[in-house]
This record gives structure tokens, sequence and C-alpha cells, in this order.
């Protein structure tokens, strides 16, 4: 995505942004302010696209391939070792439940860089 000149939404603001100019102290301050108030939206709006982004990357990765649960793994004819080893469904569980707990914990760093202040 194209990064757009905020100069060029606004038309010619240019002409009125300029407080280097300006001597009265009040009209300088109005300026500032109005500066500010515009660099803070656009970063809000930034952000704001940043976190859908995410969000729907996030949504799109989730279905991309689902690892089979327990039930699914078929023990009918497992071979092992002849004095027994570790069941495939046993590891398959264990593997859904931290592969679960991973994403909680991504999910909840991704919301918790979103949210807050940058002071």
């Amino acid at each position: 995505m194209a990064q757009v000149d905020t100069s060029a939404q606004h038309g010619s603001s240019d002409d009125g942004d300029d407080w280097s100019a300006v001597q009265d102290p009040n009209t300088r301050r109005k300026i500032q302010n109005r500066l500010a108030q515009r660099k803070f939206r656009e970063k809000a709006r930034l952000q704001r696209e940043e976190a859908e982004r995410a969000a729907v990357n996030q949504y799109r990765a989730s279905g991309a391939y689902v690892a089979p649960t327990p039930d699914e793994v078929d023990t009918g004819s497992e071979t092992g070792l002849p004095w027994g080893s570790l069941s495939f469904r046993q590891a398959v569980a264990a593997g859904t439940v931290k592969e679960q707990s991973s994403r909680e914990t991504s999910i909840y760093a991704a919301a918790s860089r979103t949210g807050g202040s940058s002071r």
C-alpha cells in the first residue's frame, strides 16, 4: 500500500500550516494544535489499519493447517517397539494442548501491542 501525502488529501493546507512566521502566540498555538491533532488522527488510522490487517492475517493463517485431534488419529494398526512405546495419540494430544497455549499467548501479545499509549 502506497503512502499518501497528507497535504494532498487536505488540498493546499501548507499555506495555513506554516506557523514559523506567526507572531501571535494564540494563533501559533492553534496552528500547532491543529497540526498535532492531524498527525495524531493519521497515526491512529494507520494503527487501526495495521491491527485490522494483522487480525485478518491471523484468521487466514489459522485455517491454513489444522493438526489432527487425538480422536482423528488411527491407532488400529500401530506397530512399535515390542516392549511398548509412547502412544501416537498421546503425542498428538500433548501437541494440540501446546499449540493452543502458544496461539493464545500470541493473540494476547498481539492485542497488548495494539492498545495503550505511546508515551
